[in-house]
């Protein structure tokens, strides 16, 4: 595997690490009944390209 390649897949799980801690905040938010943080969540995760 080339440092390419080995680069790629880092980025690759990085953001799949992003977009699942982001999923679970999500999910405690929305269990919390924190409105206030669910409307942030959901910029955060647009603005990263997530959503």
């Amino acid at each position: 595997m080339s440092l390419y390649d080995k680069k790629a897949e880092a980025v690759v799980t990085h953001r799949n690490n992003l977009a699942a801690s982001i999923k679970r905040r999500m999910e405690v938010a929305r269990a919390n009944n924190d409105t206030r943080l669910l409307e942030m969540l959901h910029k955060e995760q647009n603005q990263l390209g997530l959503g």
